[in-house]
């Protein structure tokens, strides 16, 4: 039965994602007023070459005594509200972009609410080498631009796009092959590959958004309309109990999906990277780019933090020459758009770096490709230091450092040094799917959007993660880029996952005990003395560990080699902090149960399949475990300087 339910996916999905400038300004009565007056409103539907007509949401300014770019957003989310006589609360990437002046278009996708043709999830971009009337989002936005200044009065013949998340994408698709007056494009939060965006972490699934978001985004649309589906009931406010409860993937057909969302029946017919997946995959197609392009992203992205990187290094890589710059930030999905970016959750960055990037960056970016404005100052990539709170401006995403491992030792200490024990040495523990690690303390139907930054000490303290700290840093340590978990594991079933977390502990500082002894005074509270500050965490399945076209079972308990990426980070570990790695084989719900024993595909395991194993982590000269970390060791490794 198909009830209406509010989940924090859903709602991300819905309005943050689809339109985060609009949700943000809502209730900013000044700027929806302002919206109203200045500019009038029009539908068209677009022509597309093979006859297709898509529904296009025009708003133009109402003083015509000049011409105006375009600035586009195409998106599966709905360009509601849809009449001629209802508007957006706000218009373009933030509120400042309707008074500065352009013509604002949003368009409905192929195949949804009110756009004619069929939908295709993360439609195979081939159209330009099929040629003909062949379409895909490329054409598709090739076809609306090339409209779009042929017949909307008062442009100047500039065009812009942007997009968050799937729309991201299609921002992404927009600028291949670029339409002579595409002039500038910033995908923010972009999916790339949807196999590592979203739907999978190194082959590990994502239930939790995977579940949710299909659950409604995936229920084939009758024709067109301007309505959403209705949302499912999860009779429950934890989605841990709910996904436990739901037991084995299959249950989901058979308890609420009955095979009425065709992309969840390919999902679980296609556990492994093949021919569905790799079609997805929009990063060799990012060709023959000809604007500017400014990819944003998240530090804290739970959802889209591998598409911005790819995205920028496949534009780079690919096309020579292009203005084409990073912007990554201490953000959640999405957060740049409509947060201040003061902080998330218990992590506090100092100042509203969103703010500060959406007047500062976005803005300017926008504004000097489409109006001639001063050429912004813009570094090849602008991220932000967390641990030492502060912009930073590099010639090169990611800088150059000294690549150094970080060895798991005896007594769970961490060393600079590989270790040299007398013989084999390891650390274990009892995984059991029936008890899995939950990934957050927060109690949420959808996931947890601020668990990136979240005090890791629940998880530590449980028998079945391996905890590893080192001693108190001496000096400030930066590591930049991509860290990867080097490691040598074994397992006593035919499968497990292996989650490892690079954490920064606080020091512990001195408790004084309170005069009216009734325990610690607030006076005396100190919020951050001891938290263990999650910095990065990245699941991989074992299966995998060879190739994630051609999955192998482990050998029960023999010692075997996984190496995986735990994507980019830029943070200062400071004086007196320490370093911690935790490794678990579960993180439930946001990653699906490993049953333990060995299936061909996850998606069919039976209940009878989930068994407790008994996984090691070795630690000798033979089978060393580290992670590898990227470390700037001074000012001249890298060519940078700070801002704030």
């Amino acid at each position: 039965m198909k009830k209406r339910i509010h989940t924090v996916v859903i709602i991300l999905a819905i309005l943050a994602v689809a339109g985060a400038a609009a949700a943000r300004d809502t209730k900013d009565s000044e700027t929806a007023r302002y919206v109203r007056s200045h500019y009038t409103k029009f539908e068209y539907r677009v022509p597309m070459r093979d006859g297709i007509r898509l529904f296009t949401a025009v708003y133009i300014p109402n003083d015509m005594s000049k011409t105006y770019p375009i600035l586009m957003m195409r998106t599966p989310y709905s360009v509601a509200p849809y009449g001629a006589d209802r508007y957006k609360d706000s218009l373009g990437p933030s509120k400042a972009f309707a008074r500065e002046g352009y013509i604002f278009v949003y368009q409905d996708v192929r195949g949804r609410f009110m756009s004619g043709g069929r939908f295709v999830n993360m439609r195979p971009e081939d159209a330009w080498e099929r040629g003909g009337n062949a379409v895909d989002e490329s054409t598709d936005t090739w076809d609306t631009i090339d409209w779009l200044i042929h017949h909307i009065k008062g442009n100047n013949g500039k065009v812009g796009i942007w997009g968050i998340s799937y729309p991201g994408f299609y921002a992404s698709c927009g600028m291949i092959h670029s339409h002579p007056a595409l002039k500038a494009v910033s995908p923010q939060a972009p999916i790339a590959d949807w196999f590592w965006d979203d739907m999978h972490r190194n082959g590990a699934f994502n239930v939790v958004l995977a579940f949710d978001f299909f659950s409604v985004f995936g229920r084939p649309r009758q024709g067109p309309t301007t309505e959403w589906p209705e949302h499912l009931e999860m009779g429950t406010s934890d989605a841990y109990d709910f996904f436990l409860d739901l037991g084995p993937l299959a249950n989901a057909n058979e308890r609420f999906f009955h095979h009425e969302i065709p992309f969840w029946d390919q999902v679980a017919a296609h556990p492994n990277y093949d021919e569905l997946w790799r079609s997805r995959n929009i990063l060799p197609h990012l060709r023959n780019v000809k604007a500017a392009v400014m990819v944003v992203g998240g530090l804290f992205d739970t959802e889209d933090l591998y598409g911005p990187l790819a995205t920028y290094r496949a534009v780079e890589r690919q096309n020579p020459g292009i203005d084409n710059v990073l912007v990554m930030g201490p953000w959640r999905h999405g957060g740049w758009a409509w947060t201040s970016g003061e902080d998330l959750g218990e992590e506090s960055f100092g100042f509203a770096t969103a703010k500060w990037f959406r007047k500062n960056v976005e803005l300017p970016f926008f504004r000097h490709y489409l109006k001639d404005g001063p050429a912004p100052h813009q570094p090849e990539a602008l991220v932000f230091e967390t641990g030492a709170d502060r912009w930073r401006e590099l010639d090169r995403w990611p800088p150059r450092a000294t690549t150094t491992l970080l060895y798991l030792g005896e007594g769970h200490a961490l060393s600079w040094t590989r270790p040299d024990p007398e013989g084999e040495a390891w650390d274990q523990y009892v995984s059991d799917p029936s008890k899995p690690v939950p990934y957050t303390e927060e109690i949420t139907t959808g996931w947890s959007a601020s668990y990136m930054t979240e005090d890791q000490r629940f998880a530590g303290r449980r028998p079945d993660v391996l905890v590893y700290t080192s001693e108190p840093l001496e000096d400030d340590l930066t590591v930049a880029g991509p860290v990867m978990a080097d490691l040598w594991v074994s397992t006593s079933g035919g499968d497990s996952d292996w989650i490892v977390k690079i954490i920064d502990v606080q020091p512990t500082k001195e408790p004084r005990w309170s005069n009216c002894g009734h325990g610690w005074g607030e006076e005396h509270k100190d919020r951050t003395a001891g938290v263990q500050r999650l910095v990065r965490a990245e699941a991989f399945r074992g299966r995998f560990r060879n190739s994630f076209e051609h999955p192998e079972p482990f050998t029960p308990d023999e010692p075997t080699h996984i190496r995986y990426e735990l994507h980019d980070i830029f943070h200062t570990f400071l004086k007196g902090h320490r370093i911690m790695i935790q490794i678990q084989s579960t993180w439930f719900p946001f990653i699906d149960r490993n049953p333990g024993s060995w299936v061909d595909n996850i998606f069919e395991a039976k209940a009878k399949d989930f068994i407790p194993v008994t996984n090691r982590v070795y630690r000798s000269a033979k089978h060393p475990s580290a992670v590898e970390l990227r470390i700037l060791r001074g000012q001249g490794e890298e060519e940078q300087h700070a801002t704030k």
